[in-house]
């Protein structure tokens, strides 16, 4: 068990980190055109389709696994406070539940639509360049499919309130 907790952990960490690599892409690519535009009057084909369709996407979705896997995301605990400890852990439970099955119905919906633009060879045209387009599909499904193991993964330590594996040094 110990082994899938470092192998969720570092798929999730791995995807933060290409996501990461977006933005800094992103930053470079979009400074280099506007230097060019402002000096040689020359755009570099293709930024905001490049921006629009690959960098956001990454930078957005990405680190989806690694939010999940830190317990990061937007929590309501409004009555938290008003709950006995075995009564948080079940709702923590039933959250970590749902959050994994809309995951994985969002993983599987995309995948769906990512290979129908596979199946096409989806790409859009700049400046009479086809580029293509089919491979950000994929990713939303990656990152969906990542949340949904991310979510199960954690039910274990939710269930007997033990400590978070994110928690411990060894494993950040």
């Amino acid at each position: 068990m110990d082994a899938l907790y470092r192998l969720t952990n570092r798929a999730a960490v791995g995807l933060a980190l290409l996501g990461t690599l977006g933005i800094l892409l992103m930053v470079i690519h979009i400074t280099l055109d506007v230097l060019l535009r402002a000096t040689l009057s020359v755009s570099i084909p293709a930024t905001v389709e490049l921006v629009t369709r690959y960098y956001l996407v990454t930078l957005a979705l990405l680190p989806l696994g690694w939010v999940e896997w830190r317990r990061q995301m937007i929590a309501v605990e409004a009555l938290e406070g008003l709950m006995k400890p075995w009564l948080v852990r079940l709702s923590d439970v039933l959250v970590s539940l749902l959050s994994a099955a809309v995951y994985a119905v969002l993983a599987v919906a995309t995948w769906g639509k990512a290979m129908e633009q596979y199946d096409i060879g989806s790409y859009v045209m700049s400046l009479n360049f086809p580029m293509p387009v089919w491979p950000t599909y994929f990713v939303l499904p990656a990152a969906f499919a990542l949340a949904a193991v991310v979510c199960v993964v954690r039910l274990p330590f939710l269930a007997c309130g033990a400590a978070h594996p994110s928690s411990t040094p060894d494993e950040r």
